[in-house]
């Protein structure tokens, strides 16, 4: 299978973007072009040889093809010198010799997601088209109309009741291929046809071709035409990326992974007391990865740029972390640096996209790191939230056997601080029906099993990974709140772990919730914070949210004996004055000073 793309298009609706571009070379918000994504998924998906057709700034296009990441990919390029006088007919006329195979065809400003792509090759058609029953009909894109679940013609003009939303990715069959071929032939050398689309002359033969449908229904395709489209579907795809991850169970898929996405010299960075241990060994057995461990539990900003130059130094083509969020973080921020200007502060820098893999592989369940957009490292004793989607890792490979070796200590903070994340997403005012879901899923999995994993009794530890990796998603989308807002400087002033301090803190937080939902003037904002009020209720298999919120301090105070710590005055007005009003500001009251000192309050012993 081959691509064919066309990209001989002007690109005049889209203003000042293409005056000096060529517009498949526009950016998307990742700071990815289209032209690269479509090659980077097409690559991902099994694709080695492109067909393109150029018009304007040709030298652009074949220029980003001589790249490191695609020394393994054929192109060809077909440029159409009459460009801004004909249609892409003739740009598919001008490609003709080279389109002898079985071809994905596609325009280069479809922007699509990958696993469309998978679907579309797997689909046991040889040759396929795309249709949306479910949408209606576009006054002016494609329209595609079916019988016998066959296309037979499409146009713009149509509108009948056997006409479908349709997008131009078709999966073409050699034989089939040929036969459009032959047609567009006709219309440039003997009806002298050059201003039409290639679906003219696909309409006249399309009874001697086999096109079955495929919905797109549930995946994303969508073209950029205009700068409206632009803005629309930029943010759009952001948020279909993300839900792409590739989550898999057991660390021996990392062989798999790795031949999948052609790595040849990992950069693994991995906790320093695993380097010696079985995961290395079976690193070894197939690669030659260059290994770094010199980081601290809580990383800064140093050690991110030594392992940015060593990965440099080495040549290294990805990124294996494997630990806790340590390992993680370290391992997010070196490859969000990457592309950026080493003779400057990266944190002072904006980001670049770099295609880059992140397989990340976690020894702890309590963060959800692995699929996260998030990353924290220390500068200058300043705490840094660095935060992108590119920060995402591609791959998250969860490996329950690493669960077995965690002391109790750890897994009760790990478990609360899954917890914590998703009941504070649930009423984040950044939460959505999605995070919302992921959210409740996690906290079914977690409070039936909480202490038949910390007695070491549940034997399906990967409950526990599940658990986290969704509250881990679920704050990805909504962040969070006031919980955690106020726990940081509690962890670092007093040596208590992440999990813990949030957990002491989050049935006062609820508390203050409940008290101060009697004063929102926004009707929506009190409508949402009584749905997740009852969601809670009925999660906790409560009668009400105060009865949650006084069950939830009950499992606390069992897990942690130690739930009250002494703070004196000036540790107190330390603790008030250190709170991320950021993540404050997520929260869906605003809590003035006095509320902040009576949630520290609910957990001092004063001295």
């Amino acid at each position: 299978m081959k691509a064919l793309i066309f990209n001989s298009g002007i690109g005049k609706r889209m203003g000042e973007l293409t005056s000096h571009t060529h517009k498949s070379m526009i950016k998307l918000l990742n700071g990815e072009t289209l032209f690269e994504r479509q090659i980077r998924i097409l690559q991902e998906c099994g694709i080695k040889e492109f067909v393109i057709t150029t018009g304007p700034f040709e030298h652009q296009l074949i220029e980003i093809t001589k790249k490191e990441a695609y020394k393994d990919l054929i192109f060809h390029f077909v440029h159409n010198d009459l460009y801004d006088k004909t249609n892409y007919i003739y740009s598919f006329y001008l490609a003709k010799d080279f389109l002898n195979d079985d071809f994905l065809t596609l325009h280069g400003d479809l922007v699509f997601n990958k696993k469309l792509v998978e679907t579309i090759l797997e689909n046991k058609f040889p040759s396929i088209g795309l249709i949306n029953k479910n949408l209606p009909l576009p006054e002016k894109d494609f329209k595609a109309r079916v019988i016998n679940n066959r296309i037979v013609e499409v146009g713009i003009n149509i509108f009948d009741e056997n006409c479908f939303t349709f997008q131009p990715l078709y999966k073409l069959s050699q034989k089939d291929f040929k036969v459009w071929i032959n047609s567009v032939v006709d219309f440039i050398e003997n009806k002298n046809i050059f201003d039409v689309y290639a679906e003219n002359a696909f309409n006249e033969v399309s009874s001697n071709m086999n096109i079955n449908v495929m919905s797109y229904d549930g995946f994303y395709i969508n073209e950029i035409d205009n700068l409206d489209d632009y803005e629309k579907v930029s943010k759009e795809i952001e948020a279909m990326d993300y839900k792409e991850q590739e989550i898999l169970y057991g660390f021996e898929n990392i062989r798999n992974i790795i031949g999948k996405y052609n790595i040849k010299k990992p950069f693994v960075v991995i906790a320093p007391f695993l380097k010696n241990g079985w995961v290395t060994q079976k690193l070894e057995e197939f690669l030659e990865p260059i290994y770094f461990s010199d980081f601290k539990a809580n990383p800064i900003y140093e050690d991110c740029v030594k392992g940015l130059e060593l990965f440099k130094k080495n040549n290294c083509d990805s990124i294996i972390s494997i630990g806790g969020g340590s390992a993680i973080d370290t391992a997010k921020s070196i490859k969000l640096f990457l592309p950026l200007d080493s003779n400057d502060n990266f944190l002072k820098q904006n980001h670049k996209y770099i295609n880059l893999k992140h397989i990340c592989i976690p020894t702890t369940a309590g963060t959800g790191s692995e699929s996260t957009r998030y990353s924290v490292i220390y500068f200058e004793g300043n705490k840094q939230s660095l935060t992108d989607d590119m920060l995402i890792p591609e791959v998250a490979i969860l490996e329950k056997k690493f669960l077995e070796t965690l002391s109790l200590e750890q897994k009760k903070a790990t478990i609360f601080d899954a917890l914590c994340h998703s009941i504070e997403s649930m009423w984040s005012i950044n939460s959505n029906t999605q995070s919302i879901e992921y959210a409740e899923k996690a906290i079914k999995l977690i409070l039936p099993n909480i202490q038949r994993y910390l007695d070491g009794e549940l034997e399906d530890l990967q409950v526990i990974f599940d658990a986290a990796n969704l509250a881990g998603k679920a704050i990805n989308i909504s962040q969070t709140t006031a919980a955690h807002a106020l726990s940081y400087k509690l962890t670092s002033l007093y040596n208590i772990p992440h999990g813990k301090a949030v957990a002491l803190l989050l049935p006062s937080v609820m508390q203050k919730l409940i008290e101060k939902k009697s004063v929102i003037l926004d009707s929506k904002k009190v409508k949402h914070i009584e749905i997740i009020f009852e969601k809670l209720s009925i999660l906790f298999n409560v009668d009400s949210i105060s009865n949650a919120m006084r069950y939830l301090s009950k499992i606390i105070n069992d897990v942690f004996d130690n739930s009250l710590i002494k703070i004196d005055d000036n540790q107190m007005k330390i603790l008030c004055e250190s709170v991320n009003m950021t993540r404050l500001k997520n929260f869906p009251v605003a809590l003035n000073e006095n509320d902040i000192y009576d949630i520290y309050s609910s957990i001092r012993v004063k001295i």
